[in-house]
């Protein structure tokens, strides 16, 4: 039944209606490179970025999700978030128990990690594969800290070639070994650490370089870094996209990631040598965690694993599966197959959800009248436009390298309605305006004399440039 339940959490998380904002943009990019055979280096998609430098730096993942989308339409995505929330579980949840020795606290543990990543693990991006991968990454580097033996190190390499096509935060991975390094040789110079089990130099050094050159193996070889370092760099993205803002605590997730933080802090600091390693890594989960709300996770996983080489212990021993665990194994099966083909079934309700989060009818609208030419969007909408209506050129998308910090914050300012609103450029410009009816902005295009509303819903309107469309315009109509 521990089991049942456990596992019961990914099926919840996985299976919910699809509003993520940027996995439209990414689903256009893998349909491009399937239809190309190649990956951008500069990008393909929109007129202000031609020319311009783009990595496609998540292409394995956009490969991954668009021939599942192209199979299952929208239950694709779903099942990709769920098939990566239950990999997560069973990768954690072997990592605990391996640490503690306790099947009912390593279950506990793995099951408020989940409940304290829900807001990561609920969303079909990419970063799932990190939660994955530091989770395996961590498993090998504790083995070898624990055991000495050094041949689980040859997973690494491969692991991270992988990593490297999938999201470039394959970087926290190579830190994690970088603080391995920096347990080894504080250990080898300052004899006050004196702990059982640590990581040796040689080995991990070897290991770090092999892991860099694979990362470099990719098919943007060393320009794979060229967007690491502009994440680096980046500092206005924290100030208006919520995912890199710090965590609010108002909402249950974040103060269980903040109790997880205390908890291993306070059995940390207990030890009588406390291990170098486990606490540059806390801190530096800490602070990834605290900057962007984003990066919870890393600080879920490291506290978990903390908490449970504590060795706290429920029932004696390592158990192995009884009988009716194994029983409640193939219920888990029965029930999650179940559950995905009730899911399946449930496309209109994907439907109705993606209709409510997004300009579908407005689309269908412009699609229909067969307009063509600049459009002028909002940053939410950007990636589903770019998606659903391929012939047009959208103003913004999620790409903020493309765009830069100061393109994106005047197209705040003028759906905010601020003053100079009506000088926007790329505003003036547009053929299109497809706008959110809610913001300030589609309240001013109704009076402003360059633009007419063309068609109108509960969730978008659409405005018609009358400089560059025929005078003659589409009777006005709402669905």
């Amino acid at each position: 039944m521990i089991l049942a339940a456990l596992y019961s959490i990914p099926a919840a998380i996985g299976m919910r209606p699809i509003v993520d904002l940027d996995i439209w943009w990414h689903l256009r990019q893998g349909g491009w490179i399937l239809a190309n055979w190649t990956l951008p280096t500069t990008d393909p998609f929109t007129s202000y970025g031609l020319g311009k430098t783009w990595i496609a730096y998540s292409w394995l993942y956009e490969v991954v999700v668009y021939v599942l989308y192209q199979a299952y339409g929208l239950f694709g995505v779903v099942l990709y978030t769920t098939l990566l929330a239950f990999a997560v579980t069973f990768a954690l949840h072997r990592l605990l128990r391996r640490e503690t020795e306790d099947f009912i606290v390593a279950s506990g543990l793995t099951a408020i990690a989940l409940g304290s990543m829900f807001p990561a693990l609920a969303q079909p991006r990419p970063w799932l594969f990190n939660v994955l991968f530091v989770t395996l990454e961590l498993t090998v580097l504790l083995q070898v800290r624990r055991s000495g033996t050094t041949r689980p190190l040859w997973a690494l390499p491969p692991l991270f070639l992988i990593w490297a096509c999938i999201n470039i935060q394959f970087v926290y991975g190579l830190f994690i070994l970088v603080l391995a390094i920096a347990e080894a040789l504080l250990i080898r110079w300052l004899p006050l650490w004196n702990i059982d089990g640590h990581f040796r130099t040689k080995p991990m050094l070897f290991t770090l370089a092999a892991c860099t050159i694979a990362t470099c193996l990719t098919p943007y070889h060393v320009k794979i870094y060229l967007p690491v370092i502009t994440a680096v760099r980046l500092t206005d993205p924290f100030l208006f996209l919520a995912e890199l803002q710090a965590p609010p605590f108002r909402l249950i997730f974040d103060w269980l990631a903040l109790g997880l933080l205390l908890i291993a802090a306070f059995l940390l600091g207990r030890q009588r040598t406390i291990s170098p390693f486990l606490m540059l890594l806390l801190a530096t989960s800490t602070s990834l965690a605290f900057r962007a709300r984003r990066d919870v996770w890393f600080l879920v996983i490291v506290s978990v694993t903390i908490i449970a080489m504590a060795q706290l212990r429920l029932t004696v021993g390592r158990r192995p599966l009884t009988i009716p665990q194994r029983i409640a194994v193939v219920v888990i099966v029965l029930v999650v197959s179940l559950s995905l083909g009730l899911t399946r079934a449930s496309a209109s309700r994907l439907d109705h959800a993606l209709a409510e989060a997004f300009p579908t009818k407005a689309a269908a609208f412009v699609e229909k009248q067969g307009y063509r030419g600049a459009l002028y969007n909002h940053y939410d909408w950007g990636g589903y436009l770019m998606w659903r209506l391929p012939d047009f050129d959208v103003s913004l998308d999620g790409r903020n390298p493309v765009h830069g910090d100061a393109r994106i914050w005047q197209s705040i300012r003028t759906w905010g309605g601020a003053p100079g609103w009506g000088s926007d450029p790329d505003l003036a410009a547009a053929n299109i305006v497809v706008a959110d009816v809610n913001t300030p902005l589609a309240s001013l295009l109704r009076t402003d004399g360059r633009f007419e509303l063309a068609y109108e819903d509960q969730v978008a309107a659409v405005f018609i440039n009358r400089r560059t469309i025929p005078a003659r315009l589409p009777e006005k109509r709402g669905l």
